[in-house]
């Protein structure tokens, strides 16, 4: 995973609804068109090979990278220390990287766990508008854990034949509103318990959980207790 902290000369920059979008398509600029169009599964979902992070507050810019592929976070790590950070119209000179090779420990013991904000979604029968699901519900938990074994089936060309745990832990009060392009993703804030093999929970930890990877969600870093 790498960690990248941007200064920005102003504060008042209008760009917290599109902040996702720009860092999407920097990214995707240092990376193969291959890992833009993503991977499909049988069934036709496409599932991306890494994910990532944005936060914006006062005038810092912060973005977590994480990818199955390694090579991809030092490339993204070294365009960056070249060229500084490029988010549209906006070059930010002011830079520093993090990069971190190392899975924590804990993965061998075969259970972590995890927060950040992941979504999951059902179409209203009416609307055909997504509804966004809460962490503590039973669907929520169904959805996701379909979509992880899909997932790896997918990106490690394999099926998963080991147990898959995902429990939520912790769930904030409150959703967070995120952006991308159109449309408001609804996603709250939750702490996760994961059982599964080595090669499970790194895959967690690189692509995230969850929908809209590569817009912003589903990015989990391992944490302590609550």
């Amino acid at each position: 995973m790498i960690t990248i902290t941007a200064t920005l000369p102003t504060a008042t920059l209008p760009i917290r609804r599109v902040l996702a979008e720009l860092t999407q398509a920097y990214l995707y600029t240092q990376l193969p068109q291959s890992e833009h169009e993503g991977h499909a599964h049988v069934n036709g979902k496409v599932f991306k090979s890494m994910n990532f992070k944005v936060l914006y507050k006062d005038c810092n810019v912060t973005i977590g990278f994480s990818a199955i592929s390694k090579s991809y976070e030092k490339e993204i790590a070294m365009a960056v220390l070249r060229e500084g950070l490029k988010l549209g119209e906006i070059h930010i000179a002011q830079t520093e990287i993090a990069l971190n090779e190392k899975y924590p420990e804990s993965l061998q013991s075969g259970k972590i766990k995890v927060k950040g904000y992941v979504a999951a979604a059902i179409k209203d029968g009416n609307s055909n508008k997504k509804i966004y699901l809460e962490p503590k519900t039973h669907k929520f938990q169904e959805i996701v854990h379909k979509h992880t074994l899909e997932k790896y089936e997918t990106l490690m060309r394999k099926l998963y034949q080991r147990d898959l745990n995902i429990t939520p832990l912790y769930q904030a009060p409150k959703p967070r509103t995120f952006y991308y392009k159109r449309a408001r993703i609804r996603s709250w804030y939750g702490v996760y318990e994961i059982e599964a093999n080595e090669d499970m929970l790194k895959l967690i930890l690189d692509t995230g959980l969850g929908a809209h990877a590569m817009q912003g969600l589903g990015f989990v870093e391992v944490v302590g207790e609550i």
